[in-house]
């Protein structure tokens, strides 16, 4: 497997903002300036946002880190960038240890008890990742390529298109995304190029697509011996 691209790396942490200025002591157009400069964001929030959206900032860089959003919600912070869900927890917490210091923010490490993650990649595949061992998906994909390709009189042809596992969205309340591989747009199935989502960190959603392509490995060099 050869990644192609980080696609997003969103971290999402649940934390009151009232709780960051329990006194109503920061001006926030203060603390977005100071932001601004720091981080060199490109764009800053519009003030009829919070309602709708939240507070959006875009484009933004410190160091060698490249953030691509950031949005502050009521009870939600989340953080955007295309290199790893761990770069965008660090940056999560950095801001919040940098507004401690220079605004009085009420926060210390630790504080966020619960993190969430959206994890996007592309990547090529040594073998076809989708319907391997499963001859029902390949006989439907085969008989709908036979009944297309009568309808339409001329070839039309069939394969599994994409996988997908999820939660039951009626057994929780909060809705979380399922983790799931599909052939990349605009890329041939034939180039075995793929787009996977998942609700993890980048590195586990990356370690589950190698074991789940090692064990598709394993079902073809089951099926040619």
């Amino acid at each position: 497997m050869r990644i192609s691209a980080i696609n997003l790396a969103r971290t999402l942490a649940f934390i009151e903002i009232a709780d960051l200025d329990p006194r109503g002591k920061v001006f926030a157009p203060d603390l977005f300036q100071a932001m601004a400069e720091r981080y060199k964001f490109q764009r800053l929030p519009k003030r009829e946002e919070r309602e709708k959206e939240g507070f959006i900032f875009e484009e933004g860089k410190i160091g060698t880190k490249v953030i691509t959003k950031l949005t502050i919600y009521d009870a939600l912070i989340v953080l955007e960038t295309r290199s790893n869900t761990s770069d965008s927890k660090q940056l999560i917490e950095e801001l919040l240890l940098w507004g401690a210091a220079k605004f009085g923010i009420n926060y210390n490490p630790g504080s966020i008890k619960r993190f969430g993650y959206v994890s996007d990649v592309t990547f090529f595949s040594d073998v076809p990742l989708l319907g391997a061992g499963c001859k029902p998906l390949i006989d439907l994909a085969e008989k709908t390529s036979a009944a297309l390709t009568e309808i339409w009189q001329e070839p039309v042809q069939y394969h599994p298109a994409n996988l997908a596992v999820g939660h039951d969205p009626m057994a929780r309340k909060y809705g979380t995304a399922p983790f799931v591989i599909t052939h990349r747009a605009e890329a041939r199935y034939s180039e075995n190029k793929y787009f996977s989502e998942a609700p993890l960190p980048t590195d586990t959603h990356i370690a589950f697509l190698e074991e789940f392509e090692a064990g598709i490995k394993r079902l073809h060099d089951a099926i040619r011996g």
